[in-house]
């Protein structure tokens, strides 16, 4: 799956999502594919999205089994990167989508540098999508690429 299907395939899923209440395509010149998330509270997400091959290990086309649906806010009604990443990932695993078979937050990762979620295909394709911006509601996002609000 190229960075457009993945495209399509995310913004099907995460619509879907409660607590989320848009999903629109978002591009931009270092990045032509991507989305921003729109959170109930009214918090906007912006993630790229980039694809890779099959390594040549062996796939596991066999899907992993959904986590339960996380919190997305915490108890001040904020979120931040890490419960973003969470969330995210299970709703995604819970669409039970035949082109994904497991999905994990960056968190989970002892080499992320940046928040996000990544994606393990069907045939041993990957996805990544990074955490690029965050505004709380009512804000703007910063203008520089990966400033990630400490909540939002």
């Amino acid at each position: 799956m190229g960075p457009d299907e993945v495209q399509e395939l995310c913004t099907e899923i995460l619509a879907k999502g409660p607590d989320i209440t848009a999903v629109d395509r978002w591009t931009d010149p270092g990045r032509p594919s991507g989305l921003v998330i729109t959170f109930s509270s009214g918090a906007r997400l912006w993630a790229g999205i980039t694809t890779a091959g099959a390594t040549g290990a062996d796939p596991q086309d066999e899907p992993a089994p959904a986590p339960p649906l996380p919190a997305l806010f915490d108890s001040a009604g904020k979120i931040t990167a890490a419960r973003a990443e969470h969330y995210l990932a299970a709703v995604l695993m819970a669409a039970h989508a035949p082109q994904i078979t497991s999905v994990y937050g960056y968190s989970t990762t002892s080499s992320a540098r940046h928040p996000g979620v990544g994606l393990h295909l069907v045939g041993g394709g990957r996805a990544f999508l990074p955490f690029i911006y965050t505004a709380a509601h009512g804000k703007k996002p910063a203008t520089r690429p990966f400033t990630i609000d400490s909540v939002f």
